[in-house]
Parts: C-alpha cells; structure tokens; sequence
C-alpha cells in the first residue's frame, strides 16, 4: 500500500474531516466540469463557430461521458473508505481522483492543440487542488510527468510524429510559432506548474501543522481547567469541613445542650444559622458546578419526563404549602415521544428552576409546569407569577454568582450558581435554555419569570457500558 499519510497527520481528526469535506467537493465540482465539456462542444460548434472535426468531437464528448461515469462510480464508493492510515483511506481516493482527472484532461488537451489548446491552465489548477491534500513528493513527481507528457506532445506534434488537433475558428490550420516559442512556452508551463505546487502545499502544510498545534494547545488548556477544577474541589470541601463543624456547634447551643440560653441569644444564633446554611449552599453549588465539568456524561435511559416532574414537586411540596403556593403540571403532547437523558442531571436542573419559582414568588403564588411535544424536541416551560427579572438582566442571570438586582438579598438565600448549573446540564444534552418575563400567568404587580428549556428526544450519546458514579456527585 502506497504511504502518503503524513506522520503528524495519523491521530489527527481534523486533517481527515478536511480531506473526506475536499473529496465531497471535488466530486460534486467533476459533475459541474463533465457537464461543461459537453457544453463546449455544443456550443462551440453552434454559436462559436468552432469548426471541430469529428474525431475531435467524438474525443471530448466520450472523455466527458467516462469523467461523469468513473465520478457516479467515485461518489458510491466514498462513503465506503474509512481514514486508518495503514490502509486504503480517503487520500488514496483523492490520489485516484486526481489521476484520472489530469488523464481525462491531457486527452482533451491533445485533441484540441496542447499548446494552442485554451483548456491547458486547468493542469495547474487540478495541482494546486492536488497540493491541499496530497504529500510533496507525490505532487511533485505528478507535476514532472505532466510537464514531461505536455512537452512531448508539443514537440512531436511541431515535428507531426503526432496528428495536430487544433480547433479551427480559433486558429488556422498553419502554426504561427516557431520552435522557440514552444520551447519557451513549455519552460514557463513549467515553471508555473512547480511554483504553484511549491506555493500551495507549502501553504497547506504550514496550516495543517497550525491547526495541530493549536489542538494540542485546547488539549492543554482542557488539561489545566480539569486541575483547577479539582484544586478548586479539595480548597472548597476542606472550607465546608470547619462550617459543618461550626453549624454542629450552634444547633448544640441552640438547643440548650450546653445550658439554658436566653431569647435573645437564640435569635442571635437562628441569624448565625441562617448564614451559615446560606455558606454551605455556596460551597455545595461550588462543588456541583466543579464535578460537573469534570463530569463525562456516559449512561443515558429512557425519561417518563412526566413521573421526574412529579416527583421533583413532591419534594418541594412542603416549601410550596408554607407559602400557599399552588404547583400545577400539564402535558399537551399528542404524542409522548421517548426522551433519552441522564435522569440524575436532569432531576437537579429541574428541581433548582422548580426551587427558584418558589422561593422567589409571594404568598398565594402560583407555579406552571407545561411539557409541549414538537417533531425533533420536546418544550418544558416553568413559569410563576414571582417577582420577575428585570428586562437587561436576562441574560446576565446565567452568569455564576450573578443574583437580580429586585431580589431581596438580605431575606432570601441564595448563592447565585443555581441557573448557572442548570444551563451546564441543559447543554451538555444539547438543549437550550432561556428566561422570559413577564411570564404567561403574570398577575397585576407581578410580573413573574417563565424559564423555557428545549430539548431532543435523543439528547446524548448512550454509551452505558462506562461506570459511572453519581452518588457522590449529588
């Protein structure tokens, strides 16, 4: 097997996207050119006044019929060929494309003049084409033998070893030129040749090499963020170790275990709680956001988005009746497709929208969960009739540790990493998530917020036969 893979390009997924897309382009291009051949016979003979003989015509027109019958025959196959180095990949297809191209194409340049034939520059352009993909010395040795074969053909037809097929209408039938010209002509063919071919695979190879590096550089970048990631981890739990401590500590005071207490102190340490239980869940939703970009999401099942609803309101059910808050679920799909989704993800991305309707909506508040089914994805839309969010701080809601200005921060808890949370795991099963407000049950005064997240059926990849351990993560 002919090795014209490149070393640095055996690993290098992006290199094998770019010659299997260039294949693709040039076989469609090829029906284009056949297509065109035929059209320069018609036309020429018809409008132009070419005065074709009938060899000439028969040449072109069966050299286009072949170039359409070998790319039917190249489009079926090319999705065959795989790109394992080692074997016939996609650049032996591309090798084999692009001979029998400057085939086909020194035929029809002898049939109508080599030198005097105007098609003679598409050499160099199919080389520049070849120079993008294929290794130096395979271009060069190409460009040899089509420098070589051009300037036989143009000394043994000067010399009538072989029959001169000139198209009349563009010329007469007596060469002008003496054989100083075709010797200076064939030199700078020659010479335009080897210079594009140097020029473009230089080029080619400079941005292919480019483009590995810079691969490499994201490999590293990916690299760094995993260990700042885990850095951020051990910093974060050794901080929540000493807080449990100190929250232990106050629940033994609070509860007079270490002696009686009076009011005063109790509202005291209730105020000392409630910051502390407002630290821990910073440190918790640190530690979530940490673990999920460590987090490769590798097993998938089949969700009853309706029973993870529900439960997920069961579990608030007790916080909504502190508030008399009325938490209804309505599922408008006609047809339940499967949603395929890591369910322990989604259950934590649901249940903090869920939290946030209740825990910023008012007393006698209403909560909207509607599922809607469309062709290729489903629309969950979680609406109450809160406090809102204002206009230009839409977007800026998804922003780690970003809480709205109208919330009240010295009343209600938070951390501000929730929403940043749930659009991590929204995208990593490629969903998409957005914030309206008003919402649709907006009351007088209350504008409310309506979180709309959009996803596939078949949202990740199901690759279940990777252990995966979540327990630890939630």
């Amino acid at each position: 097997m002919l090795i014209i893979v490149p070393e640095w390009a055996h690993h290098y997924g992006e290199f094998w996207r770019a010659i299997r897309t260039r294949n693709l382009w040039f076989i469609r291009l090829r029906y284009f050119a056949a297509i065109l051949l035929f059209g320069f016979v018609v036309i020429g003979d018809t409008l132009l006044n070419f005065k074709l003989t009938g060899l000439q015509v028969r040449a072109v027109i069966i050299t286009s019929i072949l170039i359409l019958l070998y790319n039917i025959t190249l489009h079926s196959v090319r999705k065959h060929v795989g790109c394992v180095p080692g074997k016939f990949n996609c650049m032996h297809l591309s090798l084999i494309q692009i001979m029998l191209d400057l085939i086909s194409l020194m035929v029809v340049v002898y049939y109508t003049g080599v030198i005097e034939s105007p098609l003679y520059m598409f050499f160099i352009f199919h080389m520049i084409i070849g120079s993008l993909i294929l290794p130096g010395y395979i271009v060069y040795a190409t460009a040899s033998i089509i420098s070589l074969s051009f300037a036989t053909l143009a000394i043994f037809q000067r010399y009538k070893i072989v029959e001169t097929h000139i198209i009349h209408g563009l010329y007469t039938n007596v060469r002008p030129q003496v054989l100083t010209y075709d010797i200076f002509f064939i030199i700078s063919f020659t010479f335009m040749l080897f210079v594009s071919v140097y020029i473009a695979n230089k080029i080619a190879r400079q941005l292919y090499q480019r483009e590995q590096q810079l691969r490499q550089t994201v490999e590293k970048v990916k690299e760094l963020e995993i260990s700042k990631q885990k850095y951020t981890m051990g910093v974060v739990h050794e901080i929540k170790t000493p807080v449990t401590a100190v929250m232990s500590i106050l629940d033994l005071v609070y509860h007079g275990y270490v002696g009686p207490i009076s009011d005063e102190v109790k509202v005291k340490i209730e105020r000392a709680k409630a910051r502390g239980e407002e630290t821990l869940e910073l440190i918790n939703s640190v530690l979530r956001i940490s673990k999920l970009k460590l987090l490769n999401i590798k097993s998938t099942e089949e969700i009853n988005l309706v029973q993870l609803l529900q439960n997920i309101i069961e579990k608030h059910t007790e916080t909504a009746k502190s508030k008399n808050i009325l938490i209804e679920l309505k599922d408008s799909r006609d047809n339940q497709k499967i949603v395929k989704a890591d369910p322990l993800l989604l259950d934590l991305a649901f249940s903090n929208i869920i939290n946030n309707s209740i825990k910023y909506n008012t007393p006698d508040g209403h909560v909207e969960i509607s599922i809607e089914g469309k062709e290729s994805h489903l629309i969950l839309r979680i609406s109450d009739d809160g406090i809102g969010i204002p206009l230009e701080e839409k977007e800026k809601i998804f922003e780690q540790f970003y809480r709205a200005s109208n919330v009240n921060k010295g009343k209600v808890e938070g951390s501000g990493m929730g929403l940043a949370l749930v659009k991590e795991i929204i995208e990593r099963h490629n969903g998409v998530i957005r914030i309206e407000s008003p919402s649709p049950i907006m009351k007088k005064g209350k504008p409310g917020t309506c979180v709309v997240i959009s996803l596939p059926y078949e949202t990740i990849e199901d690759t279940s036969n990777t252990d995966s351990n979540y327990e630890s993560y939630l």
